[in-house]
């Protein structure tokens, strides 16, 4: 007479027990086992987390069992968790700290950051892009394309990178000096992008970029340095307009940096009367 089956030859029972089994998993276990599944190292977290790798290591070790709100909200953005995982880890700070940690985007209609970056690039005077974290430019305003005679034929073939755009072989010389600025670009570039280099669509992007001219010797003698500055100056020749001397401005949104949004501003008196007879800036209100 065969025997009834034990509940560990149950059907499903392993793959239950083994859900049940991650849900009561410790925080910093979690963040491990989130980390590694991505690929990521302790120092590349703690780098996207704006955390010091040490506090990674004691947390995930269990060192550290009094995380704040803030640094529980930072490491889902870095993970990028979602569904599940995002309750799972955020379930297992409450049971941490005691503390609840609200998803503040749960069953709220939002606008993404995408679309927000775009909205806010069109509704800006001044010429202005919109970059997603590995600078792909996802919203030009018009007066952005007329600044860069950037057809809206041409954008359509063109690579949306914007390194790409200032690499071209056929657009570079509209830049003056050109390899300063590449330079110059290049190290933010690498700043800006030191943890996400594990990334796919990062190594795929690389690749293509090192088969621009001189990319690959500007890039392997650039050094991403402390950090780039929120503006900077150069120049460059418009086809009807001549020379212009312009500043960049970045506006990054608080608590996240998947997008920014990049600004050109008159850096000279002469830059600053051709911006106004093109209407490329705000208007002052008439008084009486």
């Amino acid at each position: 007479m065969s025997s009834s089956p034990t509940p560990s030859h149950l059907p499903g029972q392993a793959t239950a027990r083994a859900s049940e089994g991650r849900a009561s998993e410790g925080f910093g276990q979690l963040v491990a086992d989130f980390r590694r599944a991505r690929g990521l190292s302790q120092g590349q977290l703690a780098r996207a987390a704006r955390l010091s790798r040490t506090y990674i290591y004691h947390l995930e070790s269990g060192q550290r069992t009094a995380p704040s709100v803030r640094v529980a909200r930072a490491l889902l953005r870095a993970l990028e968790v979602r569904g599940e995982e995002r309750q799972g880890l955020m379930r297992a700070f409450t049971r941490l700290t005691g503390e609840y940690l609200e998803d503040e985007a749960e069953g709220m209609d939002l606008l993404d950051q995408r679309e927000l970056a775009a909205l806010l690039v069109h509704n800006n005077a001044f010429p202005a892009h919109s970059l997603d974290r590995l600078w792909q430019v996802s919203a030009w305003n018009p007066a952005a394309v007329r600044l860069f005679e950037m057809a809206p034929g041409e954008l359509a073939q063109h690579s949306q990178n914007l390194l790409a755009v200032v690499f071209d072989p056929a657009y570079r010389a509209r830049f003056r000096p050109w390899e300063e600025l590449a330079r110059r670009l290049l190290a933010d570039f690498k700043y800006n992008t030191r943890s996400l280099t594990y990334l796919p669509e990062y190594r795929t992007l690389w690749r293509s970029l090192r088969t621009l001219p001189d990319f690959r010797r500007i890039a392997d003698s650039s050094d991403p340095g402390m950090g780039p500055a929120q503006s900077f100056v150069f120049q460059m020749r418009h086809s009807r307009l001549g020379a212009l001397t312009l500043r960049t401005t970045v506006t990054v949104f608080t608590g996240a940096s998947v997008y920014s949004i990049v600004t050109y501003v008159p850096s000279d008196q002469q830059t600053l009367t051709t911006f106004t007879a093109n209407g490329w800036q705000a208007q002052e209100s008439a008084t009486e």
